[in-house]
């Protein structure tokens, strides 16, 4: 795979992030509050995983550097997402059938 396909196949993570987002916080309020047990062991190890990551002060890109620090966050949350994605398709659609009740 060339570089330039690997940034373009990053790029497109990263897009998927921004609709994805809210919707694991939909996801994680519903488990919260006992309205939704579809998540996997997998899903919740993946979850603790990220977040320590991105709370860890030990980053491969250190955050204080100006324009890229975040960079190596954001790729962790769309690779999150991307393991995520069976776990998240199945939340949508639990959460249209209860729209739609």
């Amino acid at each position: 795979m060339s570089v330039s396909t690997r940034f373009f196949e990053i790029l497109r993570m990263l897009g998927r992030l921004w609709s994805d987002l809210p919707l694991l916080g939909r996801l994680l309020r519903a488990w919260k509050r006992g309205a939704y047990r579809g998540l996997s062991p997998r899903t919740v190890i993946a979850l603790v995983g990220a977040l320590l990551y991105l709370v860890s002060p030990v980053d491969l890109v250190p955050d204080f550097i100006p324009g890229i620090g975040f960079i190596d966050d954001a790729v962790v949350l769309a690779l999150l997402l991307q393991t995520l994605a069976q776990d998240l398709a199945a939340f949508r659609v639990w959460e249209q059938s209860r729209k739609e009740v």
